[in-house]
């Protein structure tokens, strides 16, 4: 008996030792961990861009006394050691996979919707920022009374598929916004509303699962949905679609870090007619193409930037048509698949993004002898962005 209470005991002191040369071990790798990783976030080179994310990383922080002083230096300093962590990816599909688990269905704006779906939340600006846009919209309409205006305010994925949102998700309601804005505009304001044909074809994939923007679907039945109401009468069979990628992997999935082991399509519509190809002249950079896709965007992260390279300040397209129609469309990203349906239909279109563009648009509505004008966004871009209130009062 007394041998086997000394195996025991020896035993139980070596699963002891055992287990506190574990927990020493373990504690030692954490704090090792703690020192080499922002250690050697410092001592390698900077990554200047992340590709998954598709935005510029924060750089090494300049120093000087008054930043430290005040405190600039060291929040650019955690913003910096946050950017260059080693091994930054695998950090944060580590934590949004355990936010998953634990029940936590969205990240940084982003929710986790059924079928591996990305949908980009609806977090809108307060109301009186919103009523300076309204109201530099209605004064420059009225200014202009004698040009054809045309107001489009595309729904994103939270309202026309909320059905794909996760189990009560704290959403606002994206139409109430949506209908409270157009009903306050100019009568000279003609309304395009794309929501109708948008929810009778919700089955469809009318929006990306990695990205904020409409897929050419999406688009091209927008287009046939508000057509009548800009005096055009579509072909539906005017196009051959060709899918040009399979891979793309966008915004949605960057800004959140969601690892969902899923891929978009993206498709162009070409025209049948042979004749009904434009030339695209990007102002600011100077160049041509005779195209209004950049099939070269395709080899980067950025695959939607295949429709007219991305967004520019100031775009011109001349078309086959003549027939005095010239039209002038302020928009957002959400056009750039949108508006090659548009071509056969107006000699010139014009193009600028508020974002972008600095010079007068007095001047280039009389320049380009514009005769309408569509006001083209997507609600999420809308009513987060002021960018436009600018533009129109020519500030």
């Amino acid at each position: 008996m007394r041998k086997q209470d000394n195996h025991r005991e020896h035993d139980q002191y070596s699963h002891s030792l055992y287990y506190k040369k574990y927990i020493n071990l373990l504690g030692l790798l954490f704090i090792g961990s703690l020192v080499f990783f922002p250690l050697a976030s410092l001592i390698l080179p900077d990554t200047k861009l992340s590709a998954n994310e598709n935005r510029i990383l924060t750089q090494f922080p300049r120093f000087s006394a008054d930043s430290v002083v005040d405190g600039r230096y060291m929040k650019k300093m955690q913003k910096y050691t946050a950017d260059q962590l080693i091994g930054r990816n695998f950090w944060i599909y580590t934590k949004t996979s355990t936010d998953r688990i634990i029940g936590k269905n969205s990240s940084n704006g982003v929710f986790y919707g059924k079928n591996s779906t990305l949908i980009e939340n609806f977090d809108p600006l307060p109301a009186d920022q919103t009523e300076e846009t309204k109201t530099a919209l209605n004064t420059f309409v009225e200014k202009h009374s004698d040009l054809n205006h045309f107001f489009m305010l595309v729904p994103n994925a939270i309202s026309v598929t909320d059905e794909k949102l996760p189990a009560y998700a704290p959403v606002l309601n994206q139409n109430t916004y949506i209908d409270s804005f157009t009903a306050s505009l100019s009568d000279q304001l003609t309304i395009l509303d794309p929501r109708p044909i948008l929810k009778q074809n919700k089955d469809q994939a009318l929006y990306y699962k990695t990205d904020h923007h409409w897929t050419t679907l999406g688009a091209w039945l927008s287009f046939q949905g508000v057509a009548n109401a800009l005096g055009i009468k579509p072909d539906t069979d005017a196009y051959t679609i060709y899918p040009v990628s399979h891979s793309f992997s966008g915004a949605l999935a960057s800004k959140s870090g969601y690892l969902t082991f899923v891929t978009d399509t993206i498709d162009v519509y070409i025209p049948k007619n042979e004749d009904d190809y434009s030339v695209v002249n990007f102002i600011e950079e100077q160049k041509k193409s005779a195209s209004l896709f950049d099939s070269e965007q395709l080899k980067g992260k950025d695959k939607y930037a295949v429709f007219l390279s991305g967004n520019h300040p100031l775009i011109k397209i001349k078309n086959p048509v003549a027939n005095g129609k010239n039209l002038l469309i302020i928009k957002d990203s959400y056009a750039n698949a949108f508006i090659p349906f548009l071509t056969p239909f107006y000699s010139e279109i014009t193009v600028i993004d508020p974002r972008y563009y600095y010079d007068s648009i007095e001047a280039l509505i009389a320049d380009a002898q514009i005769t309408d004008i569509l006001y083209l966004f997507n609600a999420n871009t809308f009513f987060r962005d002021t960018t436009l209130e600018p533009v129109l009062n020519d500030d």
